[in-house]
């Protein structure tokens, strides 16, 4: 299962069809807490994060996801470098801005579960 960490409804309804398009299933949550239960209790393959949401623990959230075998991508908004900036330090593998993201978004999972073969 693909773990959707967003606060948007509409963006998380977009990767659980991008997800079901490619063979797979994905479900959103709406905090990085909850993202963290998740991993400790279910078969999380990999974790899709928009970097723009409140109060979330970026650090904590791509250590938890490295203990379990999960990868993890990330998207931002594009008028804020900073975030992509902190993806990256905290170890995020792959972020991009938010309209590529979106746009490319059956073609990067796929990607990303393709290099984990």
């Amino acid at each position: 299962m693909i773990l959707a960490v967003v606060d948007d409804l509409m963006i998380g309804l977009r990767i659980e069809e991008a997800a079901k398009a490619i063979g797979r299933t994905a479900e959103a949550v709406s905090s990085g807490d909850e993202a963290r239960q998740r991993l400790r209790s279910s078969a999380v393959e990999g974790l899709v994060v928009d970097l723009g949401m409140p109060r979330l623990d970026l650090d904590n959230l791509v250590r938890e996801a490295r203990q379990t075998g999960a990868w993890l991508i990330a998207f931002y908004p594009h008028v804020n470098v900073e975030l992509r900036r902190a993806g990256e330090r905290a170890g995020v593998e792959r972020v991009y801005p938010r309209s590529r993201f979106l746009r490319d978004l059956p073609n990067l999972l796929l990607e990303r579960l393709e290099k984990r073969r």
